[in-house]
């Protein structure tokens, strides 16, 4: 393993790391909105989006590197800031929803833009279905707010 990253490596990285924290964000946010009813549709994007940890794994490690753990700090700050626009929004269900579209926008930027693909046909398959996988949480969760 090198100091130095090629770009595949941390683009690969960066995917593994963001599948993880949109995952994890769905799973906290559905805590917060379990009144109205969100719960069951956000922990499901949050499976659905999971699926995804190991096949990028793999590819960090097919690239050389070591996937990185996620930052139980980050993670902390993402439910505090959850909680705090459930406090202090006047329609705290669809900042939440907002920021939920966010993460994800983040994640479909680097999807649309890496050049992963150029690796191997499998590779460009996985980043093929992640992208399917988040225009799918986009529609659903833009169905969810009022």
């Amino acid at each position: 393993m090198s100091i130095l990253r090629t770009d595949n490596q941390a683009d690969s990285l960066e995917i593994l790391k963001l599948v993880r924290e949109t995952a994890d964000y769905y799973r906290q946010m559905a805590e917060l909105l379990a009144e109205d009813n969100l719960d069951k549709p956000l922990t499901n994007l949050g499976r659905e989006r999971e699926t995804f940890t190991s096949p990028f794994e793999k590819v960090v490690k097919q690239l050389g590197e070591l996937p990185a753990r996620p930052d139980p700090d980050k993670e902390l700050m993402q439910q505090l800031g959850g909680k705090l626009s459930q406090l202090f929004s006047t329609d705290a269900r669809n900042t939440i929803l907002d920021k939920c579209l966010e993460h994800d926008h983040e994640l479909a930027d680097l999807v649309r833009h890496t050049k992963l693909g150029e690796l191997s046909a499998d590779i460009q398959q996985l980043l093929d279905q992640l992208a399917d996988n988040l225009n799918k949480s986009k529609k659903i969760i833009q169905a969810l707010k009022v």
